[in-house]
């Protein structure tokens, strides 16, 4: 493999479309956040709407909140219209699929170089009550 070939691999952005739909969504909500708070509005309205209920808008916010308390830097976030994901955009959507399928040994893989162990599981802890709230039955 070209040295080319490889750079470009490890440094292109995943589309936003390509992502898994609950992944995706994940991660439009959270730019509406990032939106929301720079204008001083509240993100809440519109959570409740996307998911069809205030409990999974009320768990979202606190995925929102513990990513904003664990996260070492600042977390890039991409502007609302970018079709292209930042990296920590693709992490976040990595994570939710594996919170999603209740992997934690992936979600430990994916996330153990830069959080510790507590932080770690605040996180996945704060993504599964999101998951599970979404989903019709399983809170």
């Amino acid at each position: 493999m070209e040295s080319r070939t490889l750079i470009r691999q490890l440094t292109e952005q995943p589309l936003l479309r390509d992502l898994p739909t609950d992944a995706a969504q994940a991660v439009l909500a959270l730019r509406y956040c990032v939106l929301c708070r720079r204008n001083g509005r509240d993100p809440m309205p519109e959570l409740e709407r996307r998911w069809g209920n205030i409990l999974a808008a009320r768990r979202y916010r606190l995925v929102v909140e513990a990513i904003g308390h664990v996260w070492p830097e600042a977390f890039a976030v991409a502007p609302p219209c970018c079709p292209r994901v930042s990296h920590d955009e693709a992490l976040l959507a990595a994570m939710v699929g594996a919170a999603g399928a209740g992997n934690r040994a992936n979600f430990d893989w994916l996330t153990a170089e830069m959080l510790g162990g507590d932080a770690r599981e605040m996180l996945f802890v704060a993504l599964d009550n999101f998951l599970r709230a979404r989903a019709p039955g399983r809170v």
